[in-house]
């Protein structure tokens, strides 16, 4: 170490942001309140959507749902009911709550109309503003 390499510029890694969205179509951070009844069931639970866009939706839940699930009815502010396919691609536990990832496999057009009006209606700060 020489008397000049004191004034050598040090190199300082570049930070990196903590998420890194890799959708297509970023989803809106809702974190709404819902309740959601699977195939078979007779009622509802009662879950928490944290983020949503036209082709899927994370939710959270205290309990563990079954992994055959394929058909969901979800039901919104007591007004936005959606009877929908899905497919669930990936589940955290994150304290006491399970977050699952689903995707929309089947939606009707009319249902699609709705989610958007939904949207509009319901969370306009989100509306219009992706991540």
């Amino acid at each position: 170490m020489g008397f000049f390499d004191f004034f050598k510029k040090k190199k300082v890694p570049v930070p990196q942001p903590a998420f890194i969205e890799k959708r297509l179509l970023p989803r809106w951070k809702i974190c709404a309140g819902a309740k959601i009844k699977l195939q078979g069931a007779s009622d509802y639970l009662a879950c928490e959507v944290r983020d949503l866009n036209m082709r899927g939706f994370s939710l959270a839940l205290p309990g563990e749902l079954p992994p055959e699930v394929n058909r969901a009815e979800l039901y919104f502010n007591d007004k936005y009911f959606f009877d929908v396919e899905i497919a669930l691609t990936w589940r955290r536990q994150i304290g006491a709550k399970q977050v699952y990832g689903a995707r929309f496999v089947k939606m009707r057009d009319s249902d699609r109309e709705k989610l958007y009006q939904m949207m509009k209606e319901n969370f306009p700060g989100c509306f219009g503003k992706l991540i």
